[in-house]
């Protein structure tokens, strides 16, 4: 367990990154346990759970894709007066904290004087990350192939110590990458002005580990029982696999920029991002080609061997960031056109809106003949089922569910109901 001992009754844990670190699993575990870790002395504040990723805006200065929430302005102030109110240790968590420059990370530090602050930095192996961000990215809308996003991140290695600035990066791609997730120019940034003992590197435990052993290190650097917090079944921020990746990405070609970002938000990222598409059955997980894994296991190789001479403390394994051989057979990464309609139906299917119960369907007119040449509508007259009530929040088993059973109605031979003439 981390050592408390000396530091003041107010403590700010401030946990920047990086992205697709497990990031989201923490901060749902942590707002959703917020009562059992206040009975230990720690809060994890906010009005609703974006408070923190609007507090994040906020100290940035910026907007998301040229939306601006009317939540953001002073949100960054809201959680540091939540701080300064409470005695005791206050969780502040979003990964894009470490967009901050340094001297914004300065700014913000000098706001939580009043506490002993310290920085969390969960990081995971490139091999895992890269396909993840550009995942991420296509969810939020980047058109971008997936060999296009490797050609321009992983370039080649760069100077220790120098900034990135690849060639062909016109979209910001790279830049934002390596802002994100070089991991040792991420800790001197925010750990500049800060004892190293306040400086935390998490990593994220292989693939195939438990979750919980990562919740468990970050619960380590809290000084709490990781078993006061759980997350409720289901709670998941899951993959998209490669056919679901590709049918997302050809779906922003087709809408361009002109879907209000709160539309888009909603209905793709969300219901088709994280609900619909990821329920899925059979996906076909989206890995590195060999080429590109060797590249990123060298550039692992460099990032180690800088961090080796920080002097920050490490919570959990630093050998978790190297990038260990693919157990995956290659396997092409053009989805069949056949794949790409079977998801683009399950799509569909979740943007359409579905009633508790479909109504029957009509009786025909008394005096109606049926004919070849009448109009006739197609009803299933043995399509009516309960559907959830709220399906932005299904998730896991009872999508696939609700999914497979839309599907088998869609397949059966229809009634054929005459109208009248």
């Amino acid at each position: 367990m981390y050592d408390p001992q000396g530091v003041s009754s107010q403590r700010v844990v401030l946990h920047v990154g990086t992205p697709k670190s497990g990031t989201t699993y923490l901060q749902d575990l942590m707002w959703a346990s917020r009562p059992a870790l206040a009975q230990a002395g720690v809060s994890y504040p906010g009005d609703h759970p974006g408070a923190h990723f609007h507090a994040a805006l906020d100290a940035k200065r910026e907007s998301f894709h040229g939306w601006v929430d009317p939540d953001v302005p002073g949100a960054w102030s809201r959680l540091v007066t939540a701080a300064r109110d409470h005695e005791g240790t206050t969780v502040i968590s979003h990964e894009l904290f470490g967009d901050l420059t340094a001297d914004q990370a300065a700014a913000a530090l000098a706001d939580l004087d009043f506490a002993e602050v310290h920085v969390v930095v969960t990081a995971r192996d490139l091999s895992r990350t890269l396909p993840a961000v550009w995942q991420e990215n296509v969810k939020n809308r980047s058109p971008m192939p997936f060999p296009h996003y490797l050609d321009i991140v992983c370039p080649g290695s760069r100077r220790s110590g120098a900034p990135y600035h690849p060639v062909g990066d016109e979209d910001g791609y790279a830049t934002e990458f390596w802002l994100r997730q070089d991991l040792p120019a991420l800790l001197r940034r925010w750990g500049a002005t800060l004892p190293p003992s306040r400086v935390h590197l998490v990593t994220v435990p292989p693939a195939g580990t438990d979750p919980a052993l990562l919740w468990e290190r970050f619960a380590e650097v809290l000084d709490v029982d990781p078993a006061l917090a759980s997350l409720p079944e289901g709670r998941r921020n899951q993959s998209l696999g490669q056919v679901e990746s590709e049918l997302l990405r050809r779906l922003n070609e087709r809408l361009g920029d002109d879907l209000e970002w709160p539309v888009h938000e909603a209905r793709i990222t969300h219901l088709l991002g994280r609900v619909a598409l990821p329920a899925r059955e059979g996906a076909v997980p989206l890995t590195l080609p060999a080429d590109v894994r060797d590249w990123a296991a060298a550039r692992a190789d460099v990032m180690l061997d800088e961090l080796a001479g920080l002097d920050f403390h490490v919570v959990g394994d630093v050998d978790d960031l190297l990038v260990a051989e693919s157990r995956r057979e290659e396997v092409d990464r053009t989805p069949e056109a056949g794949d790409l309609l079977d998801a683009a139906l399950d799509a569909l299917i979740a943007l359409v809106p579905v009633p508790e119960a479909l109504p029957a369907a009509p009786p025909p007119a008394p005096e109606a003949e049926v004919s070849d040449t009448d109009p006739a509508i197609l009803v299933d007259a043995d399509a009516a089922f309960v559907a959830p009530r709220d399906r932005g929040n299904l998730q896991g088993v009872g999508l696939r569910r609700w999914l497979q059973q839309a599907r088998s109605l869609a397949r059966r031979p229809p009634t054929r109901v005459a109208t009248p003439g």
